[in-house]
């Protein structure tokens, strides 16, 4: 069994130079060893190139595949170096080998293109949230950090007396001012300014001081809370 289908590897190997390589160079090697034999059948290119029209249907190999598997053996049939190889190893005694799929073309391109679109997917699923949580993060860290540069000490604001000028106070108020959260208007013909109070920003609240000058000279403060109450100092 063992020499027939070393016969028959060496016989449909040939068949397929002839067909698809004719003229190239053939070595043949048969390596008998005391448990297995190798056959090894490999072409170079064809001097004129493949005969046109001809397309490979690959019967041959299968049905080769399929009778060595048989005998527990196992064929491997590909191209190289620019020709064509066949190796077929034959074990002496042994179970049959159980069968390996073949993947034709298509399917590969099938496969990867299925690949492909689970990859596009999983991007298109990742990437907008990822961007999405950073630009939310870079948010975070700049109000963060204005909310921190606008806080008005209560000490401080404790010493402020209306009447100081501007002068006077600047070296305790902060390097900027905060948005007006609260709804309380303004007193006409002066010219307000808001800091923050010091509450951590966890707290949720949106307490205010405001400083109220008329030209350069402070004339109130007071303390805005964001329960739209006004407590006057």
């Amino acid at each position: 069994m063992v020499e027939r289908a070393a016969y028959r590897v060496v016989q449909e190997a040939l068949t397929n130079v002839t067909k698809h390589a004719p003229g190239a160079r053939v070595t043949v090697t048969i390596h008998r060893a005391a448990q297995e034999t190798v056959v090894r059948v490999c072409n170079g290119p064809p001097p004129a190139g493949p005969l046109p029209g001809i397309v490979s249907g690959r019967r041959g190999l299968e049905g080769l595949r399929e009778r060595v598997r048989l005998l527990g053996g196992t064929l491997r049939a590909g191209p190289k170096d620019g020709g064509f190889e066949v190796v077929a190893r034959l074990p002496h005694a042994s179970a049959p080998a159980p069968v390996q799929p073949v993947q034709s073309e298509s399917a590969r391109q099938h496969v990867q293109a299925r690949r492909e679109v689970r990859r596009r997917l999983l991007a298109a699923l990742i990437v907008p949230p990822s961007i999405m949580a950073g630009l939310l993060g870079v948010v975070g860290i700049v109000y963060q950090y204005q909310w921190q540069t606008s806080v008005l000490d209560p000490a401080d604001y404790a010493q402020l007396r209306p009447g100081q000028t501007r002068a006077e106070i600047a070296p305790v108020l902060p390097q900027r001012q905060r948005g007006q959260h609260v709804t309380v208007p303004e007193p006409p013909g002066l010219a307000c300014e808001y800091y923050g109070t010091g509450r951590s920003i966890v707290q949720l609240r949106l307490d205010a001081y405001r400083l109220c000058f008329a030209g350069d000279r402070l004339v109130s403060k007071e303390l805005l809370t964001d329960e739209r109450e006004e407590r006057p100092t």
